[in-house]
């Protein structure tokens, strides 16, 4: 029995193992197809719905779809949708690509003539050289916006602040959210666009960059319940609202604090322009009727001063006197100076004061001259960034600013005399062609010709016009400097008075804030 029962089981099992092994791989393959092919599914209609989202927002796929596309096939046409997709060759507008299309469009003019030490600095022809890449997609008020900015229109931080996010809200209110996202998802990469092609005209000031970061930070925060209509106008009434607190209100409330340091018959110097000093100047003669006198530094080449100088000088109460930075030695020595009041551009979190070049040669000598340095700054322009030197980053500005190209329209004596003379001969000769005198003539024409030629080499004899053809001369134009924190006494902000070393305490305020 033991013999057979062996043999009766070697016998049918073999039967049993072929059909089991004719029906085993059938079953496998069909498994582990349909689980490749469902990974497989997934991700094509994770891409296809990202592709959709991307047509429908107006920005065209590049990346072709990974390993499997080409050769799978799905009952629900999925990935012929994904081959479609993926021979589009175009290339897609994020933000990413927008940065790669203005780099790759910046012209390197190897003939620029800036100082190696500077030579990481970006010039304005490499920023304006890439600003047709992307001007299909920028909104009409951002065009005008940098146009206004790279041509100095708008100067000064919290201008340019303010007119930016003006800009934004006609964004905004101009944006359509496309199918397939949402408004919260999609309107910060519009943005974006719109902040890169932004940053062509001028790079952007310290409190243009947190006024975006807030901005964006509002829209990620919108309930994604919200409608379209509804975000907008919140959206819209919360950048008013970021403009009067940070700005309007913390201005008149800065005031309040530094007016305390004007008195009667007080010397106040101040370089430059800032919106909030002239408010506070204005404040102090119109509203409190105190008369005092104000010296106002300025230099080239924007000569921001003068537009201060413009202002005041409609008031009754103050006594402008205008200097250029050449004389501020001569000024601080045959003036009692009480005070100096600066404007910022930034201050950084070790203390230092970013603003205009030529603040920290004024702070310099006022601190030489013992005479306090206030500095009054809002805490929109607060950064947690640190530098130390005005070298590393910087901005740098168009050198043939720097360059009278046309002469000065007062004349030396002398030359009025010869000029006349000039005069008297052309009427002459005129006379004579009148007359019908034509002997000589021509000599005498060539002999004023002479004369007139000799005249303008004297007047072009400073002009520096042509001056990259002089391989030794080099002019370097950079729009801002840095302050120790040494030369300065106290910062107003609307926070309070504080020393240069509490920077921080407000960078924290600030951030508990927003």
């Amino acid at each position: 029995m033991s013999d057979t029962q062996p043999k009766t089981d070697t016998t049918k099992e073999p039967v049993k193992n072929a059909q089991q092994s004719n029906l085993q791989p059938e079953t496998t393959e069909t498994k582990q197809l349909s689980n490749k092919e469902l990974k497989e599914l997934k991700k094509k209609e994770k891409a296809a719905k990202r592709a959709a989202a991307k047509e429908a927002a107006g920005i065209e796929p590049t990346s072709q779809l990974k390993g499997g596309n080409k050769n799978s096939e799905s009952k629900d046409g999925i990935v012929k949708e994904s081959k479609d997709l993926s021979l589009k060759d175009k290339t897609h507008k994020t933000n990413s690509h927008i940065k790669k299309q203005l780099n790759d469009a910046k012209i390197h003019d190897t003939n620029m003539k800036i100082p190696p030490m500077f030579g990481h600095l970006e010039t304005r022809e490499e920023r304006i050289s890439s600003t047709p890449k992307i001007a299909s997609i920028v909104h009409p008020s951002i065009l005008s916006l940098t146009l206004k900015i790279s041509t100095y229109k708008i100067v000064g931080s919290s201008a340019r602040c303010i007119a930016m996010m003006e800009a934004f809200k006609d964004v905004i209110e101009s944006y359509i959210t496309p199918e397939g996202t949402s408004l919260q998802r999609n309107l910060t990469g519009h943005l974006s666009h719109q902040i890169e092609y932004l940053k062509t005209g001028r790079p952007l000031s310290i409190s243009m960059g947190n006024a975006i970061r807030w901005l964006k930070q509002k829209i990620s925060v919108i309930p994604i319940t919200t409608s379209e209509e509804d975000s907008k106008t919140i959206l819209l009434e919360q950048i008013d609202l970021f403009i009067m607190e940070k700005i309007v209100i913390a201005d008149k409330v800065i005031v309040e604090y530094a007016e305390n340091h004007i008195n009667n018959n007080s010397k106040i110097l101040t370089y430059g322009h800032s919106n909030v000093l002239s408010e506070l100047f204005e404040f102090c003669a119109t509203e409190q009727n105190k008369k005092f006198e104000i010296y106002i530094i300025d230099s080239k080449p924007l000569f921001e001063g003068k537009k201060l100088a413009k202002k005041l000088s409609k008031l009754e109460n103050i006594k402008l006197h205008y200097n250029l930075i050449n004389s501020l030695s001569s000024v601080l020595e045959k003036s009692n100076i009480d005070f100096c009041f600066l404007g910022a551009h930034s201050m950084l979190s070790n203390g230092r004061l970013y603003s205009r070049v030529g603040t920290a040669l004024v702070s310099m000598a006022c601190k030489n001259k013992s005479i306090p340095v206030l500095v009054c700054c809002e805490s929109l322009k607060f950064s947690d960034k640190v530098q130390l030197d005005s070298v590393t980053l910087n901005e740098l500005g168009d050198a043939d600013d720097l360059i009278n190209t046309k002469p000065f329209n007062k004349t030396g004596f002398n030359l009025q005399q010869y000029m006349n003379k000039l005069n008297d001969n052309k009427k002459l000769l005129e006379r004579e062609n009148q007359k019908g005198k034509k002997g000589g003539q021509q000599q005498q024409q060539q002999q004023q010709k002479l004369k007139i030629e000799e005249a303008n080499k004297e007047e072009d004899e400073y002009d520096l016009s042509n001056w990259k053809a002089y391989p030794s001369l080099n002019i370097l134009n950079i729009l801002y400097d840095l302050t120790p924190p040494e030369y300065i006494q106290k910062i107003i902000t609307e926070f309070g008075a504080l020393p240069p070393s509490s920077v921080p305490v407000i960078l924290r305020e600030y951030k508990s804030a927003t």
